[in-house]
């Protein structure tokens, strides 16, 4: 099991690259990171598209003059951003005799973890805490589809043989810096989501609240967690600036937006966890559908929508989740 020759050069020269331009960008103005940015994702573009190389001492030579190239551009109006290619470029190639994407995907894996566990710390649900210790395996594949989603059952085509709990990072050769500042959000997001979560299908609290909410906790608490490896203001800031526009299907973005408004009507922040946290320990009793969570959103959307102020009065008057859903209206 593994990347093609090709394939994986390229992830380790993006990884790299991409780790080396993260640590350099807190030491520039806001409007610097921006052009850093652009113009480095425009030479990892034309590399993607047009580098062949053997092997990564090779490609971070490639990409290096590249970037290099980029400087002359606005050496004189900002030297500040050519300081960072500069150094960019000489860390990159004096780190590349060592480097493995493997390990960097896993440090920001075991950050991503980290941060879901933050994100449990103060349920109350004994369902919960029990799940806080669990661990996925990654599995780098090179496919075009989500960047990184979870499969408790995998089957392994090549070894034939089947894995429990693992993390599938997909990478195609249209990646670009925005997407490397958002994979400690997207594991952290595979962990509430669907390994700490009770995981019964619900789309919409699954894969559409529990977005919502991750990304929330992350602006919330992003900024003075004890985690091994501090966020960056771009890494934590990058759901919405990088994906939440552009990379959701339809069933989740809606569902993550009303998540949105849902929270910043409440304006009640302790009795939005209390929801979420519910929601992520219910447990079908007798009788019950799989598909209650789903369904409480579908009934809480609702009645946001045609009565707002009875709403509220039915949240201030529920004891819990359940007793939420029978005071709203079917759907």
């Amino acid at each position: 099991m593994g990347l093609p020759d090709g394939v994986a050069v390229k992830l380790d020269t993006y990884t790299l690259f991409c780790r080396q331009l993260l640590t350099c960008l807190p030491t520039v103005r806001y409007d610097t990171r921006a052009e850093c940015r652009q113009c480095f994702d425009e030479e990892l573009r034309t590399f993607f598209q047009k580098a062949d190389p053997h092997d990564l001492h090779q490609a971070a030579e490639q990409l290096g003059k590249a970037l290099l190239s980029h400087v002359g551009y606005f050496q004189d109006r900002n030297p500040r951003a050519a300081a960072v290619f500069h150094q960019v470029v000489e860390a990159s190639s004096a780190t590349a005799c060592i480097w493995r994407y493997q390990d960097d995907l896993e440090t920001i894996h075991q950050q991503g973890q980290q941060l879901a566990r933050h994100f449990y710390a103060e349920s109350p649900w004994p369902v919960t805490q029990a799940r806080l210790n669990q661990e996925a395996q990654l599995i780098p594949l090179y496919e075009k589809e989500a960047e990184v989603a979870f499969r408790q059952h995998y089957l392994d085509e090549e070894t034939g043989q089947e894995l429990r709990d693992v993390i599938l990072v997909r990478f195609t050769f249209d990646r670009d810096f925005g997407l490397y500042l958002a994979y400690p959000y997207l594991f952290m997001h595979e962990y509430v989501s669907h390994i700490f979560a009770l995981d019964y299908d619900n789309e919409r609290f699954n894969d559409g609240w529990l977005l919502h909410a991750a990304d929330a906790f992350l602006i919330r608490r992003g900024w003075d967690l004890a985690l091994d490896s501090p966020l960056s203001q771009e890494q934590i800031g990058a759901f919405g600036e990088c994906l939440y526009h552009t990379r959701l299907n339809q069933v989740p973005r809606l569902a993550c937006h009303f998540a949105r408004q849902f929270d910043a009507w409440l304006d009640d922040p302790e009795r939005f966890w209390a929801i979420t946290w519910e929601l992520a320990a219910f447990d079908p009793r007798e009788g019950e559908s799989n598909f209650k969570p789903g369904r409480f959103i579908n009934r809480l959307e609702q009645e946001f929508d045609t009565n707002r102020s009875r709403l509220r009065r039915k949240i201030e008057a529920a004891r819990d989740v359940r007793a939420l859903y029978e005071m709203l209206a079917p759907v």
